[in-house]
């Protein structure tokens, strides 16, 4: 087992990863999400840690597992804003046949020591209602609610 930093090398599996992750949140939202391949300019972007991006890599014997996504972002410019700086977790994913195994929180773990590393106010993330098994997790490692988003259909 060892996590650590993405580097372009480990692209093709996260793009497997990936897609398998699009392809759960369409399961979960099909009005509003499709399966898809992620963008191979964001990946690059992101490996090469350009614009306070990091990822992380969980791997087993050289193969990927799971991996997580997160960017250091400042507070918006409006008066209403305490100034902080926020790690934004913006995708994890765990390879299906390894759930519950662990994976998940040693990924959130190391994003919270990255975090930490960075002199991140806090830690925030979204998920998808219907995500309960991700909710789950995070609300086990700490997260809680702290906005919602809603939607109503037009057509």
């Amino acid at each position: 087992m060892d996590i650590r930093k993405a580097t372009p090398a480990d692209l093709p599996q996260i793009k497997i990863l990936y897609s398998l992750l699009f392809e759960q949140l369409a399961n979960y939202e099909p009005d509003y999400l499709q399966p898809a391949l992620q963008d191979e300019a964001f990946l690059q972007q992101v490996v090469a840690a350009a614009d306070n991006f990091v990822a992380f890599i969980y791997t087993i014997d050289g193969e990927a597992k799971g991996f997580a996504i997160a960017k250091l972002e400042e507070s918006p410019p409006y008066n209403c804003f305490v100034p902080l700086k926020c790690m934004y977790l913006m995708d994890i994913v765990v390879d299906q046949n390894m759930r519950g195994k662990g994976i998940g929180k040693a990924l959130i773990d190391r994003i919270k020591q990255w975090a930490k590393e960075q002199e991140a106010d806090y830690l925030e993330l979204s998920v998808l209602a219907k995500n309960t098994l991700a909710e789950a997790l995070y609300l086990r490692e700490g997260f809680e609610t702290f906005s919602k988003s809603m939607r109503m259909k037009i057509k």
